[in-house]
C-alpha cells in the first residue's frame, strides 16, 4: 500500500479559468517560491510563467493538500517540442510531441519529507500526471535531481508507464557567491585565474581599450538588447546547426518586458569597438541569478569572449545594491559552467509516456539511435577524428547558414 493512503494526502489541479482558483494558485506559486528560496524558486513563481491570475490554456497546475492545508506545488507548462533523433549534432528525424514541462523536483513541505512520504508524494502525482497523457504526448522533467524524490518515484511505477532519460545524467553547475567578487577571483584555481585575467587583458590591449559590458534591466532597453543579441545569435552554431538561438524575437522581447517590469531583468552583452561579440541572457528573482543563455560570434573565439563576459557579468552583480548569494548555470553541462561554478548536483533530463505499444517502440528506437551515436563517437575519438568532424560540420554549418 502506498504509505500517503495512511496520512490524507492528495493533489488536485487548480483551474486556472476560475478566478478564485487562479487567485488561489498564485497565492501559493508566491508562497512556495518563497520558501524553497534560491535554486529553483523562479519556477514555482506564477508572475515568471504568465503575466498574472488570468486563464492560462498552457499552464496546468496542482496542489498537494494534506488535512486541508497545503503541502506541495507542482507547476507545468504545455511545450510542442519534437524529440529528435541525432547523429553527433545533426538531426536525422524528428518525433512530433506535446511535452508538460517541469523544472526539477515538485515543491514539497518539510512535513512531507519529515514523514517519509515525499517519493510516495511524487509517485501519486506522476500517476495522476500519466493518466491524463494523450497520443504523442508526455511529461519532461528537465534538471531532476537524481537523489531526489521524483526519481526515486520514477524507477517505482515502470508498469504504468516507460521513461525515457535524454542522455546521460550530468553537473548542474552552481557558484555559492562568496562575500566579494575579490574573494570569488581568490577561490578560482591559479591557472584558471591567470587564464581568464590574460584573456581579458588580451582583449583589451587588441581592441584599443574599446571593450565593454552592458547590463540590460529597463523597459527602455529591451528592444535594443533583443536587437544586439539576436545579432550575435545569427552567427553560431547553435543557430545555424541546431535550429537553436534567439529565433523568437517577438517572444523574446516580450518576455524581457515582464521580467524588467517586474526588476528581474539582468541581460548582458561585450561590446568590442561598438559591436556586439557576446551576450548572457539571464535574470534575478529573488536571491538567485539564472543564466538562461549565451552566445558569441565565433570570430571572437580567440579572445574568449565568452569567459572575459561571464567575469563582466559576475562584477557587475556583486556591484548591484541586492548581489545574488547564488549564480545558477541552467541545466546541463558544459566546460565553461565547470570552470566557473564552485557546487554541483547530479541532474538528468526525462521524458515519461504512457505504457502504449506505439510509445515503447518510440523509446527503443531513441535508445538505439543513442548507442549507435555513441558507439560512432567513440570510433572516432578512438581513430583521433572527432574534433576535427565537430569542428567540419560547425564550420560547414556557419558557411551554409551566412550564406542562406
Amino acid at each position: 500500500m502506498n504509505r500517503t493512503e495512511g496520512i490524507a494526502l492528495r493533489w488536485t489541479r487548480l483551474n486556472l479559468d476560475d478566478p478564485n482558483e487562479a487567485q488561489e494558485a498564485f497565492a501559493i506559486s508566491r508562497r512556495a517560491s518563497c520558501v524553497r528560496g534560491g535554486i529553483g524558486a523562479r519556477a514555482l513563481d506564477l508572475a515568471w510563467r504568465s503575466d498574472g491570475p488570468v486563464a492560462c490554456e498552457s499552464l496546468y497546475v496542482y496542489r498537494l493538500v494534506r488535512d486541508d492545508v497545503v503541502a506541495g506545488f507542482a507547476v507545468l507548462s504545455r511545450r510542442d517540442r519534437p524529440l529528435k533523433l541525432m547523429l553527433g549534432e545533426v538531426t536525422i528525424a524528428k518525433v512530433p510531441l506535446k511535452r508538460y514541462w517541469h523544472l526539477g523536483d515538485p515543491f514539497l513541505g518539510d512535513e512531507v519529507a519529515a514523514d517519509g512520504v515525499a517519493a510516495d508524494a511524487c509517485d501519486d502525482l506522476l500517476a495522476s500526471l500519466v493518466r491524463s497523457l494523450g497520443p504523442r504526448e508526455c511529461v519532461f522533467f528537465e534538471g531532476l535531481p537524481t537523489s531526489g524524490p521524483m526519481c526515486e518515484a520514477l524507477h517505482k511505477r515502470s508498469q504504468d508507464f516507460v521513461h525515457l532519460q535524454l542522455g546521460p545524467a550530468y553537473e548542474h553547475q552552481f557558484i555559492d557567491m562568496p562575500g566579494s567578487f575579490a574573494d570569488y577571483v581568490a577561490q578560482l584555481g591559479s591557472r584558471s585565474r591567470q587564464s581568464l585575467l590574460y584573456s581579458q587583458r588580451k582583449l583589451l590591449r587588441d581592441m584599443a581599450d574599446d571593450v565593454r559590458c552592458e547590463c540590460f534591466h529597463t523597459v527602455d532597453s529591451v528592444d535594443r538588447f533583443v536587437a544586439d543579441a539576436v545579432a550575435v545569435s545569427r552567427k553560431t552554431y547553435q543557430w545555424t546547426l541546431l535550429g537553436l538561438g534567439l529565433r523568437d524575437q517577438q517572444g523574446l522581447g516580450a518576455m524581457l518586458r515582464r521580467d524588467a517590469e517586474h526588476g528581474w531583468m539582468r541581460s548582458f552583452i561585450l561590446y568590442c569597438r561598438g559591436a556586439p561579440v557576446a551576450f548572457m541572457l539571464g535574470s534575478q528573482h529573488g536571491d538567485c541569478y539564472y543564466y538562461d543563455d549565451v552566445g558569441y560570434d565565433p570570430d571572437f573565439a580567440r579572445w574568449s569572449v565568452g569567459s572575459v563576459l561571464q567575469m563582466y557579468v559576475l562584477e557587475a552583480l556583486y556591484e548591484q545594491s541586492d548581489p545574488p548569494k547564488t549564480f545558477d548555470f541552467s541545466t546541463g553541462y558544459g566546460e565553461h559552467k565547470g570552470r566557473f561554478g564552485n557546487r554541483a548536483r547530479s541532474e538528468a533530463n526525462v521524458l515519461v509516456f504512457p505504457a502504449t505499444l506505439q510509445n515503447r517502440w518510440l523509446v527503443s528506437a531513441y535508445r538505439v539511435n543513442e548507442s549507435l551515436g555513441n558507439y560512432a563517437k567513440n570510433l572516432l575519438e578512438r581513430v583521433g577524428l572527432k574534433g576535427t568532424m565537430k569542428r567540419f560540420i560547425r564550420r560547414y554549418s556557419m558557411r551554409k547558414g551566412g550564406t542562406g
